[in-house]
């Protein structure tokens, strides 16, 4: 290139673009760069987020097989209340029975006496 055929002007023009030009592309580089900053930090937030909810996801998992034995242990407990209030009932009425029998057992034994008795006082 000649630069004796290009005046001083245009050279010192197409140098300003030029420069304007390179300023614009580092910039553009600079946001580019700080995009990627923060990229890099989101994935950490990200990661950190996915650890959180396997965590969240692992203690409801946990919350629910308790909840499930729990609710095992509560229909175990449950029944076995039942049938222990079953044996009570079939254990008072035994008793109420023998109380009875031993009731009827003793009036007719009076009975027995006193028919008794009276008969022997009609035969003397």
């Amino acid at each position: 290139m000649d630069q004796t055929s290009t005046p001083p002007g245009n050279n010192m023009t197409d140098l300003l673009i030029r420069v304007n030009n390179v300023e614009q592309q580092v910039k553009q580089v600079q946001t580019q760069l700080n995009q990627y900053v923060p990229a890099s930090v989101n994935d950490l937030q990200l990661q950190s987020i996915r650890s959180a909810v396997d965590r969240i996801e692992h203690d409801v998992s946990d919350m629910k097989r308790q909840f499930v034995d729990l609710n095992a242990k509560l229909a175990t407990q449950e029944t076995e209340a039942r049938q222990r209030d079953v044996d009570q009932r079939e254990s008072q009425d035994k008793l109420q029975i023998r109380v009875l029998w031993g009731v009827v057992s003793v009036v007719i034994t009076i009975f027995v006496g006193v028919l008794l008795a009276y008969v022997t006082h009609l035969i003397h």
